[in-house]
């Protein structure tokens, strides 16, 4: 088991609608997505979180979009499975805050956005030469 040192992020995507109105409860469905890039020598990872959230009986009412990469360094050798576990783990608390500032500002109560426990038999793990991430998507 190897180690990863975290670097930073970054936030590639925001986007927010909504357009309800009054205090209203909803059920909100939820997608995302989880890809890991590794550099040419695989001592550094961009590991990216989509999360796509809407309000189930009217997407046009709220929906909210977030992307956020987290940038790591890798200990030589590691399983790349165990690195897009681990990286899941590193990225998704500072998506959370990040989101969790955005609908304070926006004057949206806070929103807990459900942590997906990843199956590692779903991630797809590309073959060294083969193109595209390693990546996993799930659904809640």
């Amino acid at each position: 088991m190897g180690e990863l040192v975290f670097k930073g992020v970054k936030v590639e995507e925001i986007d927010l609608t909504n357009r309800l109105k009054g205090d209203k409860q909803i059920d909100i469905s939820q997608r995302a997505s989880f890809n890991v890039k590794y550099s040419e020598d695989n001592m550094h990872c961009a590991a990216n979180l989509t999360i796509d959230m809407m309000q189930t009986d009217n997407p046009n009412g709220f929906n909210f979009k977030i992307s956020v990469t987290a940038f790591l360094d890798c200990e030589p050798g590691m399983d790349k499975k165990e690195i897009h576990v681990k990286s899941y783990d590193e990225v998704y608390p500072h998506v959370r805050a990040i989101a969790n500032t955005v609908f304070a500002t926006a004057g949206l109560p806070p929103f807990v956005i459900p942590k997906v426990k990843m199956d590692p038999s779903q991630i797809v793990v590309k073959k060294e030469g083969e193109e595209g991430d390693d990546s996993t998507g799930f659904s809640s």
